[in-house]
């Protein structure tokens, strides 16, 4: 079982672990690659940096290196500085020319060790031209879904599931919603194409039941795979949101599923340290990282949680990071290879999944702070940062696409429309850029989907690196009537 441990504990906690893999005590006996970029098999994409775990590298790299595999052979990989080689720890910068196979790290004794990854290239995002179309409707729930789209590699190209789990009905306005438990899953084809919405067996039979076990509404979901996480399976993870009573909850829920199903019922694994609704969460480097949020008075929090998937995809503790340079819920969060950022949502109490009214105030800022790619923990405290959006707003979908990430509905500072419906902002490697818009060739409101505020988002790739994207549901600020609509592109 996993545990908590705040980072103040933490610190000490892993140079214990350290202590136990030195020289001087128990090591493990065959040099190995174990994991790229904390993954088993991982998708990587050209350009990125990337962290090679194992053992037997050498302390120095010497005349050691990394190599991809390429059309014409072999791509070296940058590593940057002698302090990205170690004994067990390799950080590279996948070559422009990688294609997928098995990457080989050559010590300097001249032992050579290999482990499968797959490489996609590196295809820009254009935020201004992208289209939105409409996709098939999400059934029913759908303000405050937990949405996540898995890929798996198939072929030469990558299949994508979509896994959607509970939500809540709005009932006498915007203020009461009822929560829900069911789970659905969505094949996707060819041109981001989205088929019917599965819902999964709902019985009061505990062994049977595929649904949640208990309501759920603005909750995170994350999919674990081998291509993305430590764990050789995969199982889908709904992390926090309300239950029934509108109470903010600690749980995480986990089950095994399928491209096509969840196959076993879901069960309580380790919970995060306090309870929270409205987080953002985001996967990397096969960490889960939920930043911000609710806590059971619908306070907004300013807490920051990580945790990894195991061997066994239970938790490998859950971490308290150093908090959020403020309260933020219902906003947004990306994290890069040496720096994460929080922008938007809300610092003030609100009703339930953010409400539709003029008061609270919406944030404008934005909250950064260094981050080890290495460990995958935060390296220093949050400090406030620029003011990245053009205006307060919050309940938004946050997409990242690759070097562009865009902010899709949502409802601006005064509760009113926000003046672009969807914004974008580039992103490097350390740093994002203001969002500005209109984004897109069209938008989702002028086709009939209404002004929508509070929907899911997912993103996935095709094999050949180009983005996906969609979102679901949420409400309508003009009729402030819940949305079924789901619109991609």
């Amino acid at each position: 079982m996993g545990s908590t441990i705040p980072r103040r504990l933490g610190a000490g906690l892993l140079a214990a672990v350290a202590a136990c893999y030195s020289p001087t005590g128990p090591a493990p006996s065959t040099p190995r690659i174990d994991y790229v970029d904390g993954a088993i098999e991982p998708v990587l994409v050209r350009g990125q940096s990337t962290v090679i775990e194992g053992f037997g590298f050498g302390d120095i790299q010497g005349t050691g290196g990394v190599t991809f595999p390429a059309a014409s052979g072999a791509a070296v990989a940058l590593v940057p500085d002698s302090a990205s080689w170690s004994d067990r720890e390799i950080r590279v910068t996948v070559p422009d020319s990688a294609i997928s196979g098995a990457v080989a790290v050559t010590t300097g004794t001249g032992q050579r060790f290999t482990a499968a990854v797959h490489v996609l290239p590196r295809v820009p995002f254009n935020g201004a031209t992208f289209s939105w179309s409409a996709r098939t409707d999400f059934p029913q729930a759908p303000v405050g879904i937990a949405l996540a789209a898995a890929e798996y590699p198939s072929g030469s190209g990558l299949r994508t599931v979509l896994y959607a789990a509970g939500g809540a009905e709005p009932i006498g306005g915007d203020s009461a919603l009822i929560a829900d438990s069911a789970v659905y899953v969505a094949q996707v084809s060819a041109s981001g194409v989205i088929g019917a919405w599965a819902r999964q067996h709902d019985t009061t039979n505990a062994v049977k039941n595929r649904a949640l076990p208990v309501r759920r509404a603005f909750a995170c979901a994350v999919v674990a795979t081998r291509f993305n996480s430590r764990f050789n399976g995969t199982r889908l993870y709904v992390i926090g949101g309300i239950d029934s009573s509108g109470a903010a909850q600690a749980s995480v829920l986990t089950a095994s599923i399928t491209a096509d199903s969840d196959t076993s019922a879901f069960q309580f694994i380790e919970p995060l340290p306090a309870p929270v609704a409205g987080a953002s969460a985001v996967v990397r480097g096969g960490r889960l990282y939920v930043i911000g949020g609710v806590g059971p008075g619908g306070q907004p929090r300013s807490s920051v949680f990580v945790g990894r998937i195991g061997l066994t995809g239970h938790i490998d503790g859950w971490y308290i990071e150093p908090p959020l340079a403020g309260s933020r819920a219902y906003g947004g969060a990306v994290v890069l290879d040496d720096r994460i950022v929080a922008f938007g949502g809300i610092a003030d109490s609100a009703d339930l999944g953010g409400g539709l009214d003029a008061l609270p105030q919406r944030l404008v800022t934005s909250d950064t702070a260094s981050l080890s790619l290495f460990s995958g923990f935060l390296s220093g405290a949050w400090a406030g940062g620029p003011a990245l959006l053009p205006q307060g707003r919050s309940q938004f979908a946050t997409l990242r696409v690759g070097t562009v990430t865009l902010l899709v509905g949502g409802i601006c500072d005064g509760g009113v429309a926000c003046p672009a419906e969807t914004i974008a902002a580039g992103v490097g490697p350390d740093s994002l850029g203001a969002f500005t818009g209109p984004a897109g060739a069209n938008t989702i409101s002028g086709q009939g989907g209404g002004t929508v505020v509070g929907p899911a988002g997912a993103v996935w790739r095709e094999g050949d690196g180009s983005y996906h994207g969609i979102v679901v549901g949420g409400m309508d600020l003009t009729s402030r009537l819940r949305v079924a609509g789901a619109w991609g592109f």
